[in-house]
């Protein structure tokens, strides 16, 4: 259960802060975690906690991004502009 709202967490964190490449990373690091976790457990408890993991990241992940755009529609954050270097 810590796992699932630790993934969510970040997640949303990634969603409403960084870009897709942080949550490619975050991603493999959580199928190291179930790698890591199939070696020490076996492998059903792997598989069910890179599901979890991974399903759990992924979905804090959309979170985020919804939680971005709400709030720079209602204008309590800035939306990101490019760098105007030539």
């Amino acid at each position: 259960m810590t796992a699932l709202i630790l993934h969510l967490l970040a997640g949303l964190v990634a969603g409403s802060v960084f870009g897709v490449q942080t949550l490619v990373v975050l991603a493999l690091a959580v199928l190291v975690e179930g790698l890591v976790s199939s070696l020490l457990g076996g492998a059903s408890v792997g598989v069910v906690w890179l599901l979890v993991g991974q399903v759990s990241l992924q979905a804090g992940y959309l979170a985020g991004i919804y939680l971005r755009s709400v709030l720079e529609r209602a204008g309590i954050i800035v939306e990101a502009q490019p760098s105007r270097r030539s």
